[in-house]
């Protein structure tokens, strides 16, 4: 039984674009565990596009342009989310054995996922890894973090990426004892190679790894 790594893209992005961002990690990972890239089920409006794009700069991101929910303005309320639980559901349920990455805006529906998932509403997970995150604040999935979630996370984020200063604060709504934090010279984006990207690869290797049945 392999463990599949269902994999969360970003705001305005869809999982053919979060696996071109993968690059180089791919070819890497795919000999630990099989590797989903589901879409979101909502599309992004052309203005969401362009606000994320004066944030954050950069190229306008290739089509199509997906997204888990559209916060409101005071962020308290997530407009979508409960069709994208439905779906990610029913994702997990396909798989005997899963984990979960989600990169900005899809891993805090990672972390989201996670904390579902350690109360028994969700299928149960093997790990998660929160890359560029942030803690969910809607108040519906607000309190689901208290008290800190109980399975093994990895959380990575770039100096220079402008939503570093998330980083910490979504970690913390992990239990440390089963938490690992790494950080990498970078901007918002996933690592691909260096100490970052081996991090990661090294703890996929460690929790995505079923052990072996014993002698019968």
């Amino acid at each position: 039984m392999r463990t599949t790594l269902v994999s969360l893209h970003g705001f305005t992005m869809h999982g053919s674009s979060l696996r071109r961002l993968l690059g180089k990690l791919e070819p890497r990972l795919a000999p630990l565990l099989e590797l989903s890239f589901p879409d979101a089920p909502h599309a992004a409006s052309p203005a969401s596009v362009d606000a994320l794009i004066a944030r954050m700069g950069g190229p306008r991101p290739a089509p199509p342009h997906r997204q888990w929910w559209n916060a409101s303005d005071d962020g308290l309320a997530y407009q979508g989310w409960q069709e994208s639980r439905d779906a990610l559901r029913r994702e997990l349920e396909r798989h005997p054995r899963v984990g979960v990455l989600g990169f900005s805006q899809g891993a805090a529906v990672a972390a989201a996922v996670a904390a579902l998932s350690c109360r028994g509403d969700f299928p149960p997970l093997a790990f998660v890894i929160l890359i560029a995150g942030f803690t969910p604040r809607s108040a519906e999935l607000g309190p689901l973090f208290d008290p800190p979630l109980q399975l093994p996370s990895l959380h990575i984020w770039g100096e220079r990426d402008a939503f570093a200063k998330h980083g910490p604060g979504l970690a913390a709504r992990f239990a440390p004892e089963q938490r690992r934090i790494v950080t990498w010279s970078g901007d918002h984006t996933v690592p691909t190679e260096g100490e970052a990207a081996d991090a990661l690869l090294e703890f996929v290797g460690k929790f995505g790894a079923v052990a072996p049945l014993g002698p019968t």
